[in-house]
């Protein structure tokens, strides 16, 4: 059984709740992915958002009510939920924390099995196994979203899944995905297809464009926008080289083409 929320409450701790209430409540259903997931690969960007896959389930509305009656199992907290055309969206406060769990649904995922051990022994609790994303997935789907969002931590994650991680995207998702561009910058709201190399000289050209200023600047930005003052412990990256090796550019960009 899932170890009682220490209070007060910590947004970290709450995270760790909801990941083991999880993995007890929906076993091998509930999919893992995004920045929590690589959080259990010691990633240090700080997140308070929860992404899910569910598998296998055709709809949303399969779903909702099983999330709310498993978050609704903490006592005192003020639960939203909601549905969306692509997703369950649940906000989730008490205390002083405050974190949003996003759900989607899937006929399959593939997955892999990793221990939250590190993560759970921050907050003092044992450590329990769930399932997340493939990594090689994982990294296809991560890319398409830095495509279709152009944000520097979707560039962070792609980085920490290849460089850290050793991972390589699954072709066939990437390409699916880059076949179907759904986007609401301006520059890409009307086009709906882009081939691997358009994607690998845009990679480039967001690589070429970092600076340290840039990185410092929008990491604080976003450190006190998303998150609260017990979990923003991680500090910006010390150096804008974590993407800016032209041996692993070049080498993306060749896998890319």
């Amino acid at each position: 059984m899932t170890t009682p929320l220490p209070r007060p409450v910590t947004s970290d701790g709450l995270l760790l709740w909801v990941l083991h209430r999880f993995a007890e409540a929906f076993e091998e259903h509930a999919i893992l992915k995004g920045g929590i997931a690589l959080r259990l690969f010691d990633c240090k960007r700080s997140t308070t958002d929860i992404d899910y896959v569910f598998v296998p389930f055709r709809s949303q509305n399969d779903i909702r009510k099983r999330l709310e009656r498993v978050l609704g199992e903490i006592d005192g907290a003020a639960l939203t939920v909601a549905t969306h055309s692509k997703m369950v969206r649940a906000t989730i406060r008490i205390d002083a924390a405050a974190i949003q769990i996003e759900a989607n649904v899937a006929m399959e995922c593939p997955t892999t099995a990793v221990a939250t051990a590190g993560f759970a022994a921050a907050q003092g609790q044992p450590s329990r196994v769930v399932r997340v994303m493939a990594l090689d997935c994982a990294l296809a789907h991560q890319l398409a979203a830095w495509n279709e969002r152009r944000l520097l931590r979707d560039l962070y994650d792609c980085y920490f899944l290849t460089v850290r991680l050793g991972a390589t995207p699954d072709w066939k998702v990437l390409d699916a995905r880059l076949a179907k561009i759904e986007s609401r910058l301006p520059k890409l709201a009307k086009r709906s297809r882009m081939t691997r190399g358009e994607l690998a000289t845009e990679l480039q050209a967001a690589a070429d464009a970092l600076s340290e200023a840039k990185l410092r600047t929008n990491w604080l930005r976003s450190s006190r926008r998303k998150n609260s003052a017990d979990s923003c412990r991680a500090s910006a990256p010390r150096s804008s080289a974590w993407w800016r090796s032209s041996r692993r550019r070049r080498r993306s960009r060749e896998h890319l083409a």
